[in-house]
């Protein structure tokens, strides 16, 4: 049974699988940490979505910027963006890959940077996995395959280059 919403006038389906992530984010946590395991696991999963937010907004906002607007997002194992219109130019289809990128990246640095000054070990610890996850969606956007950012991206590029 999907969940039907819709995320700043996009419209969002939830796919049963898209709880997975976060269940995988929480054992992970689990298993590398000894104090405070249940808190920082628990936060890790439910994290997890807040970071994959994070990039589809900016994918939104960016789309809205290039002029070539996302129709929608699935959320399965991992959120797909989802764009009818093909027919942009390859400066707007980089726009629209740069913006999940772009807000995972900064995600990332705010995060660490408050992990940083907070005082407190569990809320830092729980920032840092907050930066962590942030790091990692910023990381694997940015390799050069077909499916992600980097990939459309990169092909992009070479298209504006011949």
């Amino acid at each position: 049974m999907n969940i039907e919403t819709s995320l700043l006038g996009v419209p969002i389906t939830i796919r049963p699988t898209a709880f997975g992530a976060g269940v995988l984010s929480s054992l992970v946590v689990a298993l590398l940490t000894r104090e405070h395991r249940v808190l920082l696991s628990t936060a890790a999963g439910m994290l997890w979505y807040s970071a994959d937010a994070a990039h589809v907004v900016g994918h939104i906002v960016s789309s809205q910027l290039v002029d070539a607007p996302m129709d929608g997002v699935d959320f399965g194992i991992y959120p797909m963006s989802v764009y009818l219109d093909h027919e942009v130019s390859p400066m707007q289809h980089i726009g629209r890959a740069a913006g999940g990128l772009t807000a995972s990246l900064s995600a990332t640095l705010v995060l660490a940077m408050l992990a940083r000054m907070v005082p407190s070990a569990p809320a830092k610890q729980i920032l840092t996995i907050a930066a962590a996850q942030n790091g990692l969606i910023s990381l694997v956007s940015l390799l050069p395959i077909p499916m992600v950012d980097g990939g459309v991206i990169y092909a992009n590029m070479r298209k504006l280059q011949h």
